[in-house]
Formats: structure tokens, C-alpha cells, sequence
């Protein structure tokens, strides 16, 4: 038998192998990928926290990372990052944590997404809410009629009234705020996002608290 007669058989088994390791990643990667709620394993069973990766994520036993829904933090390097991360790490590390989902149990990353009980009673979404260190952040008109999103609303409001952290930096305002309508975003009138927008898809809103105290959270590109 001839070399090349002998490499064909080795070619074709390297590819189906390659093939089978291919095929197994894309079906652990779409399981990961799952958004739909499924059936919640029990608390004591899976969700313990066992790192803080910053004001608004944990990771629990067992591997998954919790994205706190509704929620957002400053990222790494900005201001009250590190006091967020702080506080999640103090009311929820180590400790046993319940979780209540919204429509969707997954997001694209493969995280879970909820709210997050820590020993079934403190709800950590509202704990970092009410010291001022995250502002809400929706997507969708149906969020408003969660329990748990009207109580962060009641949250935010008080705090941006108390100006407790966030809310208690000055920044520099402007005349008007802009919105793309159904949108829950919020942006300053020269914003990129909203500068190519037709007229009659934008609403102005007289001011930034104004526009928290609806539910609107601030815009990651112009920062109002």
C-alpha cells in the first residue's frame, strides 16, 4: 500500500473527530445558552454565594454567575464601583440565597438573571438600590408591574431624595433630557445614540430626576 493510500484513513478520522468535538461544544453552548425559565433547583441545594465579581454579579456553588436583575452598578474604575461591590460581598458572601426569576432565567453571557434573596429575606437588589449605589435598569413596560420593580422604583426615589451616593454628585445638567419613545433609557439632547433619531420617536423630559423617578435609567454613552 502506498504512503498516500495510508494518510487517507488518518484524514478521515481526524475530521470525524474533529466533527464529533465540534457537534458536543455547539449543543453545551446552546444548553448554556438556554433563556427560558426551567425549573428552579432548591436554594440550599445550589444557590450559595461564593465570590462577589462586582456591585450587580455573584458567582454561586456550583459555578453559575447571577446577573442581579434590574439593576446596575458603575463599572470597574468609576465612582462607587468598589463601595457596591463592597456592600454585595458584606450582606450575601457565603450565605444561602434564594432566587426569583423574571421571563427569562438566562441572558446571552449565560448568566442568571433574578432577584436575589440573601437567607430568603433580605432582598440584595433593593439593599444596593437604597444606599444609592446602582440605578434601575428595564427594558420592557411589563417590568413595571412586578412587585419587586415597584418596590425598587419606591427605592431609587427615596434615595435620589436623600441624595445617597450616586445621587449625590453633582453633575452638569442640562435644559432637557431626550428618550427614544417605549425605550427606558434616558439621554443628554447630544447624545450619538439619539442624535440620528427621527423627531416624532423622541420625547423630551424636562429633567434628570424627572426621568429616574419614571424608571429611566441613564444612558452608558453620554452619561447624563
Amino acid at each position: 500500500m502506498s504512503a498516500t493510500n495510508q494518510t487517507k484513513p488518518r484524514k478521515r478520522s481526524w475530521f470525524y473527530s474533529a466533527a464529533l468535538i465540534l457537534a458536543v461544544v455547539i449543543i453545551l453552548l446552546t444548553l448554556r445558552l438556554v433563556e427560558d425559565v426551567g425549573e428552579e433547583r432548591l436554594a440550599g441545594e445550589r444557590y450559595v454565594v461564593v465570590r462577589v465579581i462586582d456591585g450587580d454579579t455573584v458567582e454561586l456553588m456550583g459555578g453559575d454567575r447571577l446577573r442581579l436583575l434590574a439593576i446596575d452598578t458603575p463599572e470597574r474604575g468609576e465612582l462607587f464601583h468598589d463601595q457596591a461591590a463592597e456592600l454585595l460581598e458584606k450582606i450575601a458572601l457565603g450565605k444561602k440565597a434564594r432566587i426569583e426569576y423574571g421571563d427569562k432565567r438566562r441572558d446571552r453571557y449565560g448568566r442568571l438573571l433574578g432577584f436575589l434573596y440573601v437567607e430568603d429575606t433580605l432582598f440584595a437588589n433593593q439593599t444596593i438600590i437604597d444606599s444609592g449605589l446602582a440605578c434601575l435598569f428595564l427594558f420592557d413596560d411589563q417590568d413595571l408591574k412586578s412587585h419587586q420593580i415597584k418596590e425598587l422604583l419606591v427605592s431609587q426615589r427615596q434615595a435620589i431624595e436623600e441624595k445617597r451616593g450616586l445621587w449625590g454628585v453633582e453633575q452638569k445638567s442640562e435644559d432637557f433630557y431626550v428618550s427614544v419613545k417605549n425605550s427606558f433609557r434616558f439621554h443628554r439632547p447630544g447624545c450619538t445614540i439619539v442624535s440620528g433619531k427621527k423627531p416624532e420617536s423622541l420625547r423630551n423630559i424636562e429633567t434628570k430626576k424627572e426621568a429616574l423617578f419614571e424608571g429611566l435609567s441613564p444612558c452608558r454613552t453620554c452619561h447624563p
